[in-house]
């Protein structure tokens, strides 16, 4: 098979076998040899490989990055949801019965209340927002100050310094 040029089908099959044999430790001389192509055919066909896993991954990346932000949104809009609700007239209904003269009836009340609304669901609305955020990458990176056996490490967005006591 090493003089011709192999169909799509042939493709296809002889990088889903590189693939597994190459994830399963052998080297492309050994994967060659099991296959029927050259060492330089297989380096190829892992290159090709590797680019492909590599375009799938950032797309499955961003498919799952818009999962959790589709997420974030839809809790977001039922905490803003249930603030407002929060903040509406609480009403209680109270029914009494009442006799007078051997008449005995039920009399019905109804009670409203003024509410302030519940701060948690705007904690709720707050947390969303910061997820958000972090999911963008949108925040700040943040130093930290990490001390372990007499020397302090700090973090300055990917550099580090080592100051010794």
């Amino acid at each position: 098979m090493a003089g011709r040029r192999r169909s799509t089908a042939e493709l296809t099959r002889d990088r889903r076998r590189i693939a597994d044999l190459y994830l399963a430790g052998w080297t492309q001389a050994a994967i060659g040899e099991e296959i029927g192509l050259s060492q330089q055919t297989v380096s190829l066909d892992l290159k090709a490989l590797q680019r492909e896993w590599l375009a799938s991954s950032l797309i499955d990346f961003d498919t799952a990055k818009s999962k959790e932000l589709a997420k974030v949104d839809r809790l977001e809009r039922e905490y803003w949801t249930a603030w407002e609700a929060s903040k509406l007239d609480k009403e209680t209904q109270v029914t009494e019965k009442v006799s007078s003269n051997e008449d005995l009836r039920n009399k019905a009340q109804i009670r409203r209340e003024g509410q302030v609304g519940n701060p948690s669901f705007l904690s709720g609305v707050q947390w969303c927002i910061e997820r958000r955020c972090k999911i963008l990458g949108i925040d700040a990176p943040t130093k930290q100050d990490v001390t372990s056996k007499g020397e302090k490490l700090i973090i300055h967005w990917g550099r580090d310094d080592r100051d010794r006591d």
